[in-house]
């Protein structure tokens, strides 16, 4: 269990930038309160962006998701991911296939389609 707690290339919850943002936006008593609040701060105060240079490494780290305020599924789940490791709650990033029934006309346009291929997401251990 200890590799979900360590920071790694993209999940980088030894810096500075992302244990700032952890400690600032974990509240609560027990860890579903904390990962709630986490889950919350990623959400809301960094802004969606998919219409970002994605051939970039750098895009897809946490800590660059949150000095440049806005990241796509990708980074914002390594963000979350990041965040959780930072106040010891096991966390990994995964990736699976979704249709994304409200997503943009401009996006799927853009894309193509409206299926997400390898959308990203963040799995938290609590209680166990």
């Amino acid at each position: 269990m200890n590799e979900y707690l360590k920071p790694g290339r993209f999940v980088d919850s030894d810096h500075p930038a992302v244990t700032d943002f952890a400690n600032q936006n974990c509240c609560g008593t027990n860890e579903r309160e904390k990962a709630v609040s986490l889950y919350y701060a990623v959400r809301d105060r960094i802004r969606y962006n998919p219409f970002q240079n994605f051939t970039l490494d750098d895009t897809y780290r946490a800590s660059v998701c949150i000095e440049q305020g806005s990241g796509w599924c990708v980074p914002k789940a390594a963000l979350l991911a990041a965040c959780a490791r930072a106040v010891g709650i096991p966390a990994r990033v995964g990736y699976a296939d979704v249709k994304n029934h409200i997503t943009t006309p401009e996006l799927t346009a853009k894309m193509g389609t409206d299926l997400f291929v390898y959308h990203g997401y963040t799995e938290l251990l609590l209680a166990g």
